[in-house]
């Protein structure tokens, strides 16, 4: 007797076409600087999205990501992933097939007990309600604070949760949201892929991470609720409201024993708190946008209180642009970056809403304190692209290289290949050397990638053709950049070169050459 074949499981083409109109408007992560792999593909798109449905999920091998160490807010350094752009397109149009279910089957938002981005698609990329959850957090936990019932709160979060997830337990999850058992089966088998065979562990940075560890901790909720217990969470930050200090040791007692019995997860002991409501209400409510208003007395009282992992604030930034806000942006993030422990969620609020206002007061700041802003530099390279003109200015460039030079964690990648991003973007002739000085120094460590794509920018011929006979011999990300660098070169000699890596190349080269081959044809 023969057995067909079972049918391969594929995504979707509108998931695909959806993926890459998320990551073009929110990015690939919220950690890294946008690989250009993205907006290069957009001119052969058409072609690389039929080859990404073609994919069958059962057997399918992701390609290499990137690694770097993050510093923490606290001291050290969390691991965090830059995926393959094919695998981040991937991984999103999975999550995005995903998603209705997921919010389908969590506890209805009006509870505001599950407030952490909550789904809300749209045609434009666009993947949570356009508040991310936070207010309700914050607002829910001042209701409940003030409602006269509570005495005692339990403030815990779980520890190293992305990397502690279960791949099996987001699969169960997916299959009692109601999924096809099957899409299940394709998630977790790409988380394992991503963790090369260890069953635990979510990508760090993607917003599909987002999208599956709110399904795993789903049932959290509903075991806190069933239990009786009144609580708010946002993503693993959980508050817990008790009318007396035994109730309270109850209900630390019955989250912690079904984290561990349900997902192998644990609380982190530093951030465990029973406080008073008073307490409370002084140390944990702390609204960057409320204080905004306040005294420069209840400013400093209230920055002395903050935690020092304050979570994300709302981003409900207005358009005020008068000399007492941005006065007022300047004096809160010198109190905040204060001390041996800065406040670094009120400077990250505080980075954002002088990026929307465009203003380039608090830019000497940032360069001061340059090393205590290192865990939030995604906020500190938008907020210096925003802020400085259309060819990043010479003195700039420079003071940040100096203050990249001068900070004592130049060793990192991580600050190297947002300082080379940062450089690359904003690039005028006159520090075309200098620049190049940089990458040249840092190839041993970030490859040949932003030094090939300088020379794209400053059309090196020389050191693209020095390149283009030994381009396979090379790292994916490093030869996608030297395929990129292409478009330096005449029409003729960039044409003959790339319809031999066409021919040689995998599914991404192939994609980035028969951008270039669009680009470099439409525009010469």
């Amino acid at each position: 007797m023969t057995t067909s074949a079972p049918t391969p499981d594929t995504l979707d083409v509108a998931s695909i076409d959806w993926a890459l109109t998320h990551i073009l408007r929110h990015g690939d992560t919220d950690l890294f600087p946008v690989p250009f792999e993205y907006e290069a593909i957009t001119n052969s798109w058409a072609n690389l999205k039929k080859r990404i449905a073609a994919i069958d999920l059962t057997t399918y091998e992701v390609r290499p990501a990137t690694r770097m160490l993050l510093p923490k807010q606290t001291f050290g350094f969390r691991v965090a992933l830059q995926l393959d752009p094919i695998d981040t397109i991937v991984y999103t149009a999975l999550a995005y097939e995903c998603a209705d279910a997921i919010e389908a089957a969590r506890i209805p938002r009006d509870q505001r007990v599950a407030c952490s981005y909550r789904f809300q698609k749209s045609a434009n990329g666009d993947l949570f309600e356009k508040s991310n959850g936070w207010d309700d957090f914050h607002e829910h936990g001042q209701e409940l604070a003030s409602s006269g019932k509570y005495s005692k709160v339990i403030t815990a979060d779980i520890a190293d949760f992305y990397n502690q997830v279960g791949h099996h337990r987001v699969r169960n999850a997916l299959e009692q949201a109601g999924l096809p058992a099957r899409r299940a089966l394709n998630v977790e088998q790409l988380l394992m892929n991503f963790t090369g065979g260890q069953s635990r562990g979510l990508p760090v940075g993607p917003t599909a991470s987002v999208i599956f560890s709110e399904a795993c901790l789903n049932d959290v909720d509903m075991f806190l609720i069933r239990k009786g217990y009144t609580h708010t969470r946002y993503v693993d930050d959980f508050r817990i409201f008790c009318e007396d200090e035994l109730t309270a040791w109850h209900a630390l007692h019955d989250l912690t024993e079904y984290l561990y019995t349900a997902h192998r997860l644990a609380l982190q002991s530093s951030k465990t708190k029973m406080l008073d409501v008073a307490d409370f209400v002084h140390k944990e409510l702390i609204d960057p946008q409320e204080m905004e208003s306040a005294t420069v007395e209840e400013k400093m009282d209230a920055l002395a209180e903050l935690a020092a992992n304050y979570g994300e604030p709302g981003e409900n930034l207005d358009a005020q642009t008068d000399a007492v806000i941005r006065e007022n942006l300047q004096e809160l993030l010198k109190l905040s970056l204060e001390g041996d422990q800065p406040q670094l969620g009120m400077a990250k609020y505080l980075l954002r809403r002088a990026t929307s206002l465009r203003t380039g007061v608090v830019r000497e700041l940032v360069f001061e304190n340059f090393t205590k802003l290192l865990p939030i530099l995604r906020e500190v390279a938008l907020y210096l692209t925003a802020t400085t003109n259309d060819k990043f200015s010479a003195a700039v460039a420079e003071r940040l290289l100096s203050t990249v030079e001068k900070c004592g964690h130049d060793y990192l990648r991580f600050t190297r290949a947002w300082t080379a991003d940062l450089l690359m973007k904003r690039l005028q002739e006159s520090m075309h050397k200098r620049v190049e000085s940089f990458v040249e120094a840092n190839v041993g460590d970030l490859g040949l990638r932003p030094r090939a794509l300088l020379a794209k920018e400053i059309k090196q011929i020389d050191w693209v053709r020095e390149r283009k006979e030994t381009w396979q011999n090379n790292t994916p990300w490093d030869r996608r950049a030297i395929i990129w660098s292409s478009l330096a070169l005449s029409r003729d000699e960039m044409n003959y070169w790339l319809k031999r890596v066409q021919n040689a190349g995998d599914l991404l080269d192939n994609a980035i050459a028969e951008a270039a081959l669009a680009v470099g044809n439409a525009g010469k």
